[in-house]
This record gives C-alpha cells, structure tokens and sequence, in this order.
C-alpha cells in the first residue's frame, strides 16, 4: 500500500511519541563527541599558524572521525527503526553498530562519497580548465555539466537513500546487496520521496529564521518519516497491519 507524504508524517509523529528526548539526547551527545575529538586537531592548527602538515593532520582526522560518526549514525537509526516496529530503544544502541559488523557502512559510505565525486568531477574540471586558460567556452561547459552532474547526483542520491536503513535493518547484509536492495525499492518511488524531502521545505525555512535551533526537532521527524517511506515501501507496514496491531507488534530482537 502506497501510503501519502501526510499519513507517513503522522506515523512518524505517533512514534517519535516519548521518544523524542531520548532520540534528541542521541544527537546531541554524538555531536559532543564529534567535537570534542576534533577540538585538538583544530587547536593544532590554529596554535602553530596553520602549517602545511598540521592542515593535513587536520584533514585525515575530519575524514576518521566522520566516518566513525556515520557507524553512531546507523546506531541512532537502529533506535528509531526499533521505534516504528514497537520495540524498546536505549541511549545504548547507538554504539550497539560497532560489534555489528561495521566495515559494511564504511564501505557504504566510501561508496557513496566516490559516486558523488564521479558525477562531480567533469564540471569541476572543466571549470578548473576555464579559470586557468581564461576561456569562457570551458566555463560554460563546465556550468552546463556542474548542473547535469548535480540533477545525477539527486537521482542516484534518490536511489540509494535507503542503503544505511537496509544495512541496519539486516545486519546479515553487505554494503553491495544494500545498494542493490535499495535501488530495487526506489523504482518507481523515487518521486515520491523526493515529496517526502519537498514536504519539509517549510519547517527548513523555521530552522533557519531560528538559526538552525529548529533542526534538533526538525531532523528526527524527518528521519523518522523515511523510516516509515522505508517500511511502507517494503511492506512491512501492511504486515504489521494484517496482524491487527496498527504498527505496534513488538518483534524479536
């Protein structure tokens, strides 16, 4: 059952119910803990005046800590997937990824990041070539193909939406599979969750008058509202209906 953007936000609102804290409070300390491992590095590099080494040391601590904060990512998405299946969620989970096979979302991401780059990568050398040569013909081609490479990231951005969700969702399956999975369960529902992400346009506009203070409430409820798409899609919802529990069977660990 295809259900509407507005019936996927009103599960995603009844089951962020009493858990809002507990899924704000996870935000909140990864991004603590993102900071303070990266206070010393940015410390460094300020002290000493900002030398070449120390801005490479710099760099590859950003790049570390930014793919351990993607495994606690997974973990808070485990929280709130437990959320809209009825089982119980604890400030623990979010750590919970790293003894579950961890690699698989690294390599998700690398994955992600290096597709990105390909579809980055003509406009921006063209642009490159333009600016040191002078010539306005490669600057337009690089604008025209900067354009193109941003709609074809949207579109494979689109696709693989679902990769992590499915990682954790399955803890047996490997980063390859995930895209594949993904992919499967977006054809021909790419458009409409790009409607999910255009529905919240409004909200991102509070954020911002707020100074981004609103994000904290914003972010969850969207996370929330694509792990319902997620099992919408799947069909796990109409399971959980057929079983006379209107999402709220609890099942196994």
């Amino acid at each position: 059952m295809d259900r509407t953007t507005a019936e996927l936000k009103r599960l995603a609102r009844e089951k962020l119910v009493g858990h809002w804290g507990l899924v704000i409070g996870a935000m909140l300390l990864l991004a603590l803990l993102t900071f303070a491992a990266l206070l010393p590095f940015e410390l460094l590099f300020f002290i000493t005046g900002g030398g070449m080494v120390q801005f490479f040391t710099y760099l590859v601590a950003t790049m570390i800590i930014s793919v351990i904060s993607i495994i606690f990512k997974c973990g808070i998405i485990r929280m709130m997937l437990s959320f809209a299946k009825g089982q119980g969620a604890e400030i623990g989970m979010m750590f919970g990824e790293f003894t579950k096979r961890p690699d698989r979302y690294i390599i998700a991401a690398l994955m992600l990041v290096g597709i990105e780059v390909l579809c980055a990568l003509p406009g921006s050398l063209c642009w490159i070539v333009g600016l040191a040569q002078g010539s306005t013909l490669a600057s337009g081609i690089g604008l025209a193909l900067s354009l193109a490479g941003g709609v074809i990231t949207i579109l494979v951005g689109l696709r693989f939406n679902l990769v992590f969700i499915l990682l954790v969702d399955d803890p047996q399956m490997g980063a390859v599979g995930a895209f594949r999975e993904s992919s499967r369960l977006m054809d021909g529902n790419k458009g409409r969750m790009f409607y999910l992400y255009l529905s919240f346009l409004g909200l991102m506009f509070l954020c911002i008058c707020s100074c981004g203070l609103g994000m904290v409430w914003v972010t969850p409820y969207m996370n929330q509202t694509i792990i319902s798409f997620y099992l919408d899609i799947s069909g796990e919802l109409d399971k959980m209906q057929g079983a006379g529990t209107d999402m709220d069977v609890v099942f196994p660990e």
